[in-house]
């Protein structure tokens, strides 16, 4: 690591880029560097300390520094396919869960709820002018229907006589 902390050592940026070339995590790119070289999956435990290593000193080991010279050689050649070097096992593919689809169909079937009851709020030219009232149409017809009433109908103030002269 250089003197400067805020500087990335050479090492580090080439793995950073060969991770980058075949779309994966720096983390997963460690776990198939291993698997590459080892020819077998690292324990969790022993890969979580050789990466917090690289993560807070850049310390690369020689496989992961191998690999990554390999899929940047292949890249220069114009030879690299990510799914044949084995990229496509190690992609980090994050799942719906069956709550995160409930939600958003309970979100969708709201915003039709208030799209249709945008629509059917009837504006007339007096009703931002209501006498008494607070909010707009919409908004009052919103609040009366969640208290389950109807909203009474606007009536109009009374005239006021013409000032004299």
């Amino acid at each position: 690591m250089s003197g400067n902390r805020y500087t990335v050592g050479e090492d580090a940026r080439t793995v950073t880029r060969a991770a980058n070339l075949l779309g994966l995590r720096e983390i997963d790119f460690f776990r198939l560097a291993h698997r590459r070289w080892f020819s077998s999956d690292a324990e969790a435990a022993k890969m979580e300390k050789i990466f917090a290593r690289y993560m807070f000193h850049e310390t690369v080991p020689p496989w992961v520094r191998h690999c990554a010279r390999e899929v940047i050689n292949r890249e220069g050649m114009n030879m690299l396919d990510p799914v044949e070097f084995g990229a496509g096992n190690f992609r980090h593919q994050s799942k719906v869960p069956k709550v995160g689809r409930l939600f958003l169909m309970i979100a969708g079937l709201l915003m039709l709820i208030v799209y249709i009851s945008i629509l059917t709020t009837r504006l007339d030219f007096d009703d931002t002018n209501c006498p008494g009232r607070y909010a707009g149409r919409f908004i009052e017809q919103w609040v009366y229907m969640i208290n389950g009433e109807q909203p009474p109908p606007c009536e109009p103030a009374a005239p006021t006589p013409p000032a004299r002269q």
